[in-house]
């Protein structure tokens, strides 16, 4: 089953909106912690990671981030479910890039660092799909 809902807290919505203002100008970036629960992906941590882009407009998480974001996740008996990165000058929806890079079966949440508000897209079979975000 696909999900098509993405509980996440407000602190945890809250940890994103303060990475992404703090790595201005570059994008910020990092992963999501939780679970699966049916058809909802529920968030319980947010990895802020090192973004080791070239280009300040791109993200790419740094590996060791990533290996560590792992290792923390099955510590906790927590899944990776997906990632997050942030768009400096331009809404909380995916880019061309973002929608060609997207990794199949994960979440992809942008966060819009003028605005804050956050949102999240399923990478199925058919693409992108935005879920709808539940508290």
């Amino acid at each position: 089953m696909q999900p098509r809902e993405f509980a996440i807290g407000e602190a945890e919505l809250e940890a994103l909106r303060l990475a992404a203002r703090a790595a201005r100008p570059r994008e910020a970036c990092g992963l999501l912690l939780g679970r699966r629960e049916g058809a909802r992906v529920v968030v319980e941590r947010v990895v802020v990671a090192r973004n080791v882009a070239q280009d300040v407009e791109r993200f790419e998480v740094d590996p060791r981030d990533h290996l560590q974001a792992q290792r923390d996740a099955r510590d906790a008996g927590l899944d990776v479910v997906g990632a997050w990165h942030s768009h400096v000058h331009g809404p909380a929806t995916p880019s061309v890039s973002d929608a060609r890079e997207a990794l199949p079966g994960w979440v992809h949440a942008i966060v819009d660092t003028v605005s804050g508000e956050a949102r999240a897209w399923y990478a199925g079979a058919e693409g992108l799909r935005e879920l709808a975000r539940v508290g």
